[in-house]
Formats: C-alpha cells, structure tokens, sequence
C-alpha cells in the first residue's frame, strides 16, 4: 500500500513545535519514549515496545556443516518480517528498503561485533556448528524501529538456551531438556542502538523520533553503544553532514541510554530466572493482559518498564475516621469535615416525624397468625359420621361417598345409599 503522504501544514507544524522543544505526542526533544521489555515462557522470545512501535524477537538453533572460511565457529543469522500488520506500507513476502537496512544492521550487531561467542558454538572444527537463527517480527512501526529491534533481538539472545550435546566419534547426542538443563550462550557485551534525528537544518537533534517526525527530519544518526562505554557502530540515513560535535553530543547520549537499557533487560532476565527456580512459573506474553481503562492520550518520557518482574507493593493501613452524632441527629466524619445531613427545616422535621410514627405503630401491632389447616380435622369428622350411620341403617342400604377434587363429597340424586366395605367390617363388629 501507498505511504500516507505528509501535508505541507503538518510538516511546517511539526518542524516549528521541534524549534521550541516540543513534540506532538509531549515530550521535548531529548526525550524517549517509555521502553517496554517482556521475555515469554519459552527460552528466547522477547517482546520489545517503545511507544507504538513493537518487535518480537524468536531465537532458534540447528546443527550445520560450517563455512569453508571459518570451519571453527558457529553462525548467526538474522531474518526480518516487514509484514503489512506492523505498518500499511509493508508488502507481504517483501522486505523493502526498510526491511533490508534493519537486517544489515542487526546483523552488524549480533554477529560483526562480537557479541556472540561464535567459537563456543562449534561441536567438530570443520565437520559440525551450532547456527542461530534471529527471527525478528515487526508488530507495529511507529519511529525508531532499529532502536527496538536492537533490544529485542539482544535480550532474545541472552535468554536463549541451546539443547546440550554429546560428542561421540561418529555422532552427536542432542539430550532434551528432561534430561539435561539447556545451556545458554555465551554474550559478551550488549550492543544497545539510539537513533538520532536531524532537523533540516543540520543543527537540532531529536531523540527517538516518531514516524511523522522522520518524514520531516532530514536523517537519521543511530548509534549503538554498550555499558563500558564502547561504541559498537555507527549509521545513518540520508545525506547528513555532521560536525564533530553534534556527533559527540548524540554518541554522549547514546552511551547514557545504553546503560539503562542494558540493566532493565539484566534485571529482566533475572527475575525470569528466580521464577523458574522457584518453580513459580514465567508470566510470559500473558502479563501483558491487563484490565486498565483507556483515558486521554499521555506521554510518560524517559520510562524503563518491566512488566512481568514483581515489584514491591506500598501497603497503606486504613485509619478508621471519626465518627461524631450531635445532638440534633446531625453525622460529622473525620476532622473539621461539614455535617453528613445538614440541619432540616420545620417542613423536614415534620415529615421525619410522621415516618417515626407510622414505624413504632407497625412495631406495635402483633403478627398476624394465619388459620391452621383443618383439612385432617374435618376428614376424621367425615368417617365418624360415617361409621354412626352404618350402625343405623341396615346392610346394603348406603353407597360409599364420593369425594370431588376439592375435596367435598359428592353424590348423585335419587342413588341408593351403600356403605363401603370398611364400614361393612365394622358393622360387624358390633354388639
């Protein structure tokens, strides 16, 4: 699909709120957005979310022939997807420029400079290698997407773990997890890109620009640094031409940053671990379900957000309130707080009045007992009657009542009246 162009008006708006430090979406121009980093229940995955933008990273492994040149260690390789679910400008089963700048300088990342030690990663010089394989997926692209994908493919790394093996002369025994704990790699330094954007006039810089504002920047400076204040690489897009000390200044910057981003994801990958020692269980992708209502549209910069690791929570005890009754009825809770129910005027206390009346003759009057069921009594009055007459009239002579459904008897006109065989037994019976 077509890139949504960029009006003259939009562009001249965003360029003149950069001149006065401020940005659509609140922040100033050397801040950044709020970084989200999660890694899921499965070794190497991690979800990766600043601001809008987020990557999935997916860390997998197979066993190889090596290379002719380098037969002695392993190999990393890097796959990018540039899906049209991340941005309506990608085409399916295309990378496109952008999708091939982000796969060079992953690459450049995870494997030129070091961060990966390929020689632990060989099983048999020249014969057998371990290949690790970097699937990166772009959810959502909104601005500094090599900046995420950098940290998510670095923390998918670090929380990968490799099947151990066993050599033997002829083979090599791959164990599961059952049987033998997976072994991690071995990472020597975190390699953390900042991007950098240039205003049209060479002068001003922008910290992690947003998609619009790359439209209207004239480049972009991405550096990546690690923790000792190593410079691991630098990029750029477009035709920049930067002094000396406009690249200080961003490399200063990006040193800084990778620092706190390098101990989010240390402290990330640390509580994932104490979980599964535990034997708690990763939360996974699945904290990320939350119930949280969606307000206006706010912007916390410069925030390093966990939220899978548990944090202490503040307990406040609640104090109970004071609670005072005047005289007149009238409620006051806690200090120097107004009365609950304001003092009532003479209609009110009239009407409350006639309500304490009518509740204390309620109270006054005594239940109302319901009638007893007297059915049983009158069907026992029934066959007394009943064995009277048998004794009176002569055998033969009465018919036995019929009884309707509700309960009453019932007998047709001009029917001879016989008696029923158990009035017949006691008729017998006496004297």
């Amino acid at each position: 699909m077509r890139e949504e162009p960029l009006s003259n008006c939009e562009k001249e708006f965003i360029l003149s709120a950069l001149a006065e430090n401020l940005r659509t979406d609140g922040r100033k121009c050397d801040e950044f957005r709020v970084l989200k980093v999660i890694v899921g229940a499965e070794f190497g995955t991690s979800l990766v979310m600043a601001g809008n933008t987020k990557v999935l990273a997916k860390i997998s492994c197979c066993i190889v022939e090596p290379k002719s040149a380098r037969g002695n260690m392993g190999a990393v390789e890097v796959h990018v997807d540039m899906s049209p679910m991340g941005s309506p400008t990608h085409e399916d089963g295309r990378l496109g420029a952008r999708g091939i700048e982000l796969t060079r300088v992953l690459e450049m990342l995870c494997r030129d400079c070091g961060a990966v030690d390929l020689e632990a990663l060989c099983l048999t010089a020249y014969k057998k290698v371990w290949q690790i394989r970097i699937d990166v997926h772009v959810l959502q692209a909104d601005g500094a997407l090599i900046d995420c994908a950098s940290v998510a493919a670095i923390t998918a790394l670090a929380h990968f773990r490799r099947p151990d093996v066993t050599v033997l002369t002829d083979t090599i025994l791959v164990h599961s997890s059952d049987k033998k704990a997976p072994i991690p790699l071995t990472i020597y330094h975190m390699p953390i890109c900042v991007s950098f954007g240039i205003a049209p006039d060479g002068e001003q810089v922008v910290i992690d620009p947003t998609e619009r504002e790359e439209m209207c920047l004239q480049g972009t400076l991405v550096v990546a640094a690690n923790k000792r204040h190593e410079i691991c690489a630098l990029h750029q897009t477009g035709n920049l031409l930067l002094n000396e000390q406009l690249i200080m200044r961003c490399v200063d910057s990006a040193i800084q940053r990778a620092v706190d981003v390098t101990e989010l994801i240390s402290v990330v990958l640390t509580d994932d671990n104490n979980k599964r020692v535990k034997g708690d269980g990763p939360i996974g992708f699945a904290g990320l379900i939350s119930l949280d209502m969606l307000t206006s549209h706010q912007c916390e910069p410069n925030e390093l957000i966990a939220p899978a690791v548990d944090s202490n929570a503040i307990s406040v005890e609640p104090q109970p309130e004071k609670v005072t009754v005047t005289e007149k009825g009238i409620v006051h809770i806690g200090e120097g707080s107004g009365p609950l129910l304001a003092e009532s005027g003479p209609q009110e206390e009239e009407l409350m009045e006639q309500v304490e009346a009518i509740a204390a003759v309620n109270t006054e009057q005594p239940p109302i007992e319901r009638p007893k069921d007297n059915t049983n009594s009158a069907q026992e009055l029934l066959e007394s009657i009943e064995e009277e007459l048998a004794l009176l009239l002569p055998e033969g002579s009465m018919r036995p009542l019929q009884r309707t459904s509700n309960g009453q008897n019932a007998q047709p006109d001009n029917a001879p009246v016989q008696l029923s065989a158990a009035v017949r037994k006691t008729k017998k019976k006496a004297p």
